[in-house]
């Protein structure tokens, strides 16, 4: 078995570091984050991620598994003794949407004179196309005089996890090889393919996994934003645009219109922004961005047509995290949502049952509306008079938007319209508000 270097211990690096673990390998995990490394030298998870906790459990106490920081006296020995070093790290967007590779370039400032001949390198963020062959690969070349596919050997490895599936993500799926050489490509097989014999593995150049890796996040967040326009379109004509997927895809192999809602998160936004500022062309992945972060000014103006003023107004919004069931709240639509409505003078409040600090629903008293941004499986589980209870206040005093279709008892279900509130576009109406008879204000 090998010695592993992750450097990176979130939502990605840790289940991988894990699954590594579990095979057999030794693997030295690090941080920035002195407090995530103390909680996972004890056994405790950072974040929720279905299986991890028992897996690490047993891994805290074995030799073969050691997180440490930066700063750790282990640090450069576990540099010089790697066999692999597994990089993923945070690639942040800046304000003219591209990549910021800071976090990259300080760790190659710290690595590279500590590297030992022979070692393959595993990027496993999403980067910008090229970034793996004149970044990585050229920064090593130059600093230590080696030749690529010889004396190192620098590979693009893309993550395609999904937050509370990480484990059986890693199972599952293949592994897509970005080597640009038949050395490197095969080192970095080896490595996925001893998490067992079910294993894939898919070779393409670095350039092309790269590209790969955004192309697919575009396309995703492209389809969820065709879906959002798709619902816009059926409230505008009085239908309910879950009736019309339902119809749609039913045994239609060429069907699978995902269904509208709030769509974000750390990866597919970013992913599409960066590809869609980074192109000649880039309109869909333009539109799909607008239409998918719109959906807060949409869910804004239902609420101002609901409650007439957002002026001494309690909204309280429910969820925190991006996705439904875990506690990841990266990138998601509720602040953008919050800031909207705080700035037209709503005070908000938010409650996220997983999200530590946002967790107390005593916040949802005497509150004026509800939105509900993220669909966790508790919140589906809620039943109206419960809600009611939380919020302290008659049911008429409470105006409730559900913008994932779980509440049929809602005042207001994104994406289902009513013919008492249909105009015809075609006669430039404007778009009514299905929110209790009230006209939408334009936001």
């Amino acid at each position: 078995m090998a010695r592993l270097l992750s450097i990176g211990a979130g939502h990605v690096g840790l289940p991988l570091s894990l699954k590594f673990w579990s095979v057999g390998h030794h693997v030295d995990l690090v941080d920035i984050d002195a407090a995530k490394i103390d909680a996972l030298s004890a056994g405790r998870m950072p974040f929720l991620e279905e299986g991890c906790a028992g897996v690490l459990s047993d891994a805290a106490h074995d030799p073969r598994f050691q997180p440490m920081t930066y700063a750790d006296i282990r640090f450069a020995e576990a540099v010089a003794a790697a066999d692999y070093i597994v990089m993923t790290l945070g690639t942040p967007l800046g304000g003219d949407y591209t990549f910021r590779f800071d976090q990259y370039f300080d760790v190659l400032v710290r690595i590279v004179p500590l590297l030992s001949r022979g070692v393959t390198l595993v990027v496993r963020s999403t980067v910008a196309p090229l970034f793996t062959r004149n970044v990585v690969t050229a920064r090593i070349a130059a600093e230590r005089d080696w030749i690529p596919g010889t004396d190192f050997f620098p590979t693009f490895c893309p993550e395609r996890l999904m937050q509370g599936s990480a484990l059986q993500d890693i199972d599952d799926l293949p592994e897509i090889i970005g080597a640009d050489d038949e050395e490197s490509a095969r080192r970095a097989e080896a490595l996925f393919l001893s998490l067992g014999d079910h294993k894939r593995c898919l070779r393409l150049t670095t350039v092309e996994a790269e590209l790969g890796k955004l192309f697919l996040n575009t396309y995703r967040y492209t389809l969820f934003g065709l879906a959002n326009e798709f619902a816009l379109t059926a409230e505008q004509y009085g239908a309910d645009i879950f009736n019309i997927l339902t119809a749609a895809n039913e045994a239609y192999p060429r069907g699978g219109i995902p269904r509208p809602g709030p769509s974000r998160g750390p990866c597919l936004g970013k992913d599409t922004a960066a590809l869609a500022f980074s192109t000649p062309g880039g309109l869909i992945a333009h539109a799909a961005l607008k239409t998918n972060e719109n959906l807060v000014l949409h869910a804004a103006t239902d609420l101002r047509a609901a409650l007439g003023t957002f002026a001494h107004k309690r909204v309280a919004v429910l969820g925190l995290a991006f996705k439904a069931d875990t506690d990841d709240v990266r990138d998601n639509l509720t602040h953008p949502l919050v800031n909207l409505l705080e700035r037209e003078g709503a005070t908000t409040v938010v409650y996220d049952p997983l999200v530590p600090g946002y967790d107390d629903s005593a916040v949802l008293a005497s509150c004026d509306a509800i939105v509900l941004m993220t669909a966790h499986s508790v919140f589906r589980s809620w039943r109206e008079e419960e809600l009611l209870w939380l919020c302290a206040r008659p049911r008429d005093e409470v105006f409730v938007f559900d913008l994932w279709n779980i509440w049929p008892w809602a005042d207001r279900i994104f994406g289902k319209g009513t013919d008492d509130h249909y105009e015809d576009p075609g006669h430039g109406g404007e778009r009514l508000a299905h929110a209790r008879g009230d006209s939408a204000a334009s936001v």
